[in-house]
């Protein structure tokens, strides 16, 4: 892939973060994620990551695309206790009161434990883009942002 520039910088290692970065990494030298949460050893919710202990679920264009990114991202989750399975065929779906009928698909999705499918996007994003993609986690203070409207932070 054509390279378009030497050093991107993404801000949080939300799934939307990491995803970011992944796809930054294959246009960019170096990224550089910004994160002020450090990474637990093992998948639990981070700070930063409010919505982190809820259920979640994931689409099968969804799964796709960070499968895509991240080879092994789902069987790893899966292994983890997400649940993996046909979102056509086996949800009950349920709209203004009324069941829909179900029928098998070949859209397969999973609900991952949302400590899970982050911490280890973070995981694959090392695995995947090899000192390119780094998480630094810098010292920001909290003041007025100066007049030339630029954030300034130290990275450790």
């Amino acid at each position: 892939m054509k390279r378009i520039r030497e050093h991107a910088i993404v801000i949080g290692a939300s799934m939307g973060g990491l995803l970011a970065a992944r796809a930054l990494a294959d246009f960019y030298g170096t990224v550089t994620i910004l994160e002020r949460d450090s990474f637990p050893a093992e998948d639990i919710p981070r700070k930063g990551v409010p919505q982190g202990g809820h259920a979640h679920g994931l689409l099968a264009r969804g799964r796709d695309v960070i499968e895509d990114f991240f080879p092994g991202w789902t069987d790893e989750v899966v292994a983890s206790g997400g649940i993996c399975g046909d979102i056509v065929g086996n949800v009950g779906w349920v709209g203004h009161g009324v069941t829909l009928k179900s029928t098998p698909s070949t859209m397969i999705g999973h609900t991952p434990a949302a400590p899970t499918a982050n911490e280890s996007s973070v995981r694959s994003l090392s695995a995947t883009t090899p000192k390119r993609a780094t998480v630094a986690h810098p010292k920001i203070a909290r003041t007025a942002l100066p007049s030339d409207r630029r954030i300034r932070a130290k990275i450790a």
